[in-house]
């Protein structure tokens, strides 16, 4: 299952009325997309109003609730789920994602970060970030976070979500801070140089010479192809800190899809 970060309302992102980067370059390109749930159902987007405000209200009341179960507690509305921002999206899928996360494993841990994953890497399988995850450093990338709130409190919790499910959430200020402390402990890159990252080379395999990507994360890989680990951590970095810039500018959340 592919991975992909979604910022904007919940409302727009429960009634499915948004299109990964998979669906937006195939329209692009002429092609037709059909997105398909865990069991094989085509997810269509809800395009009834009343349906669609029922949700509205259904995350509303939801985040509503939430402000005040926080310590201390909020005044709702924690944001303005009627109004529309539109959306930002982009695909890191697992392999780089995951790059990141062992890459924040390793700085927590002070380990140093292998050069290299091999194509059909999981980072949750890796001693390294299990190390980290089971010594619950207070860090949402290392915590498993799916659920970014726009909220001042720089927090991480357990609750349910707007569908029931329980998952864990924090907030887009925390997540900004995460990122602009990576970046000041690694590079100390400004802006230009972190958006110069979200380039599609580096999920070319480092032993290909001849590499032909098509967003490389839809390429088929061979189980020898291996890429480079902090590049890959660059590129999943510069999507989540324009996500991150969206999500601030907007107030809205920010979403792993997968």
């Amino acid at each position: 299952m592919g991975l992909d970060i979604y910022a904007g309302k919940l409302t727009r992102y429960y009634s499915s009325n948004w299109k990964n980067l998979v669906q937006l370059l195939a329209e692009e390109h002429g092609q037709n997309c059909v997105m398909r749930d865990a069991s094989g159902n085509e997810m269509k987007p809800v395009e009834d109003q009343a349906e669609i405000e029922n949700i509205r209200d259904i995350v509303s009341h939801w985040a509503d609730t939430l402000a005040v179960s926080i310590k201390p507690p909020l005044t709702p509305p924690l944001w303005d789920e009627k109004s529309d921002c539109g959306y930002f999206t982009d695909k890191p899928d697992w392999v780089a994602f995951g790059a990141l996360v062992m890459l924040q494993a390793c700085i927590e841990l002070k380990k140093p970060l292998p050069e290299f994953v091999r194509n059909g890497w999981n980072a949750y399988d890796e001693p390294i970030v299990k190390q980290a995850m089971e010594q619950r450093i207070p860090n949402s990338l290392l915590m498993g976070t799916t659920l970014w709130l726009p909220i001042p409190n720089e927090a991480i919790f357990i609750t349910k979500l707007p569908t029931g499910n329980e998952g864990r959430i924090s907030t887009v200020s925390l997540l900004k801070y995460e990122l602009e402390d990576l970046n000041k402990q690694l590079w100390n890159a400004d802006e230009d140089t972190i958006l110069s990252w979200r380039n599609d080379k580096f999920y070319v395999p480092v032993n290909r010479k001849t590499p032909k990507p098509f967003l490389g994360f839809i390429q088929q890989f061979k189980k020898k192809d291996r890429f480079s680990t902090e590049e890959l951590a660059k590129c999943a970095y510069s999507m989540l800190y324009q996500a991150v810039k969206f999500a601030t500018e907007n107030q809205c959340p920010i979403v792993l899809d997968y």
